[in-house]
């Protein structure tokens, strides 16, 4: 699949979605419960917005969304996909809409029933609430899919990744955990497609291990977080250490942020 920067007309051409297939769904609380657990899972600032892709406009935003872009929830609301790609560096506006297409198309064209072992991350540059560009990450923990099995609405969470002092590009990862490892897929804008990364094989388990440990969580709190015995998590980060070649947790969590792997 190529992955060629888009137009923001092209970019709504791709994403709209027929009239007859939303109506009368309120996406911001069909989206709650999983909105509800951001705030647990969190492990930097984060916002939230939720698409109508009928007419390509933003139905709900988060309620600090003002804390961490230029502009206030009510100047959000009812904007279009135009206002939200402007507030991202123009060297990265168009692989964004590609890299968004391409994740809606792939899981659209596969089958859906896989949309559960699959998860898109996209690293850009996006303003702050001081009007200057940092690196966040767009995740995409949730969709609306009508009857046709179209996404016509997605949970977009967004990240910042400012406290992040590893050299960031603007790329997008793909993580399948289909079986019981994970495969890694990556696309930046220098390439034309998804390419899987060249990496150590790692565990569902040792990958949830990972995400936690991004997060801020200590060995303690990941063992209570996924029911395992302290001695077992100790053992997962021992084993992660020796594949990735790293002697520490910190530079394990750099060797994640270096690889895209969250």
């Amino acid at each position: 699949m190529e992955l060629k920067p888009i137009s923001i007309a092209e970019f709504n051409s791709r994403m709209v979605r027929p009239k007859s297939a939303l109506a009368n769904i309120d996406f911001e609380t069909y989206f709650k419960p999983c909105i509800d657990e951001f705030k647990i899972f969190a492990f930097a600032p984060y916002f939230w917005l939720i698409p109508n892709q009928e007419d390509m406009t933003l139905v709900a935003a988060s309620d600090n969304i003002r804390d961490l872009t230029p502009y206030s929830k009510e100047e959000w609301i009812k904007k279009d996909a135009s206002f939200w790609l402007n507030n991202v560096h123009t060297d990265d506006q168009g692989f964004l809409g590609a890299a968004i297409s391409m994740a809606v198309n792939f899981e659209e064209i596969n089958n859906l029933n896989i949309a559960d072992t699959l998860s898109f991350n996209i690293y850009c540059r996006m303003l702050d609430a001081k009007r200057n560009y940092r690196w966040v990450l767009l995740q995409f923990p949730k969709k609306y899919i009508n009857n046709e099995g179209k996404i016509c609405s997605t949970l977009i969470l967004t990240t910042d990744l400012s406290h992040i002092k590893t050299k960031l590009s603007c790329m997008m990862t793909m993580i399948d955990w289909s079986d019981n490892k994970i495969n890694f897929y990556t696309a930046s804008d220098q390439q034309i497609g998804l390419s899987k990364l060249n990496i150590p094989t790692i565990t569902k388990r040792e990958h949830e291990v990972l995400q936690s440990m991004t997060k801020g969580l200590n060995t303690p709190q990941i063992a209570e977080k996924l029911f395992l015995s302290y001695h077992t998590i100790e053992n997962h980060k021992r084993n992660l250490r020796q594949k990735t070649c790293t002697k520490t947790s910190a530079e394990l969590i750099n060797y994640v942020w270096e690889n895209n792997l969250i």
